[in-house]
């Protein structure tokens, strides 16, 4: 996720999964060159790779978070191919932003949320990450801008 607009009342954040397209692409194109050069059961692998692909493309959608104080509302909308998903709640429901951390086989990966007066976490950024700073400098530009 980037800043993609700051001002005194609005920041909007977005997510643009380009490197999982252009990876979808490519295993697309391969997977299409094994279907069409190669006999049974090769060509499986081939057909496997294009359905693979498709389905890397389909569920990577662009992800924006937008804060509004003029409305008080925090929104975050994805758009996909499959069709758009929109959630919204109060800024006034919001008492922090954190950058959680989880070790999976000796990785450790990010996620960023905000956590809300109900106690629930909403996250920011679904798919973990292993940019911790990116998410840090993130979390700051939120905590500065909501003045938490």
């Amino acid at each position: 996720m980037k800043v993609v607009e700051q001002t005194l009342t609005l920041l909007t954040l977005q997510e643009r999964p380009i490197g999982i397209w252009l990876l979808s692409i490519g295993t697309a194109t391969v997977g299409l060159f094994i279907f069409i050069s190669q006999n049974p059961p090769i060509d499986w692998f081939g057909m496997f790779c294009i359905i693979g692909a498709n389905l890397m493309m389909f569920t990577s959608p662009v992800k924006t978070c937008r804060f509004d104080k003029h409305h008080n509302r925090v929104t975050f909308k994805q758009k996909g191919w499959l069709g758009t998903k929109m959630i919204s709640c109060p800024i006034n429901n919001i008492t922090g932003i954190q950058v959680e951390s989880l070790n999976l086989m000796g990785i450790q990966f990010y996620k960023l949320s905000l956590r809300l007066v109900q106690g629930e976490h909403f996250y920011l950024t679904p798919v973990p990450s292993t940019d911790s700073q990116l998410l840090q400098k993130l979390a700051s530009y939120i905590q500065q801008f909501l003045r938490i």
